[in-house]
């Protein structure tokens, strides 16, 4: 049998920590192996447990964790940090993406679908709540792009340019740039790329 992925949770609320380990231990494929519920016990955790997923709550005692996570990911290469939070504003879900987190989830999400979610990020996808698409969704764009920013990833994806290519130029990073094609795919009513620049096309976006 395949050994189970090895899980730290970072979370400051005792009853969130049962919740989620008793969904986590319930799997045939994740383990929780340590918890922490302060900014500063995270790095001996890190360096005693060695896990494979940490699942971090944004707003625990001590320091910004966002500030922390290049640094974790760096020491431990392997290590996928997943958010787990009732943040959903725009600009701390953009924040932790710049910050390289590998999946954004939130506490309103359904709890029976977290061990799904960490399948899929560890296969190296990068997961974002469903009701985060809701809450940027909620104002409908009609298919408009609604900044420049767009309209330059709209462009470059038109010229064939990888997410990669697209981050280097526009001086965004490659996950980012995941991020707002994702948004865009939605907006846009969109499955693939393709579909996303022949719409764009098709309204002379670009």
């Amino acid at each position: 049998m395949e050994q189970k992925k090895k899980v730290i949770l970072v979370e400051d609320h005792a009853v969130t920590r049962v919740g989620v380990k008793h969904v986590v231990n319930a799997s045939t494929d994740f383990e929780v192996v340590g918890e922490a519920e302060h900014s500063n016990q995270i790095s001996q955790l890190l360096t005693e447990k060695m896990p494979d997923f940490m699942l971090l709550d944004l707003r625990i005692p001590g320091d910004n964790v966002l500030n922390l996570v290049k640094e974790w990911k760096k020491e431990h290469p392997n290590l996928k940090v997943v958010t787990l939070t009732m943040l959903d504003d725009q600009a701390i879900v953009h924040s932790a993406i710049e910050a390289g987190v590998d999946g954004y989830l939130l506490k309103s999400d359904d709890l029976s679908s977290l061990t799904k979610n960490l399948s899929e990020i560890a296969s190296g996808k990068t997961v974002y709540s469903k009701n985060l698409k809701l809450t940027f969704s909620r104002k409908p764009q009609d298919g408009k792009v609604a900044n420049k920013k767009e309209k330059q990833i709209l462009t470059l994806l038109g010229q064939g340019k990888t997410y990669q290519e697209i981050g280097t130029d526009i001086g965004l990073s490659k996950r980012t740039v995941e991020y707002h094609v994702g948004r865009l795919k939605d907006r846009f009513n969109s499955k693939t790329v393709a579909e996303l620049i022949g719409r764009a096309k098709e309204q002379m976006l670009i």
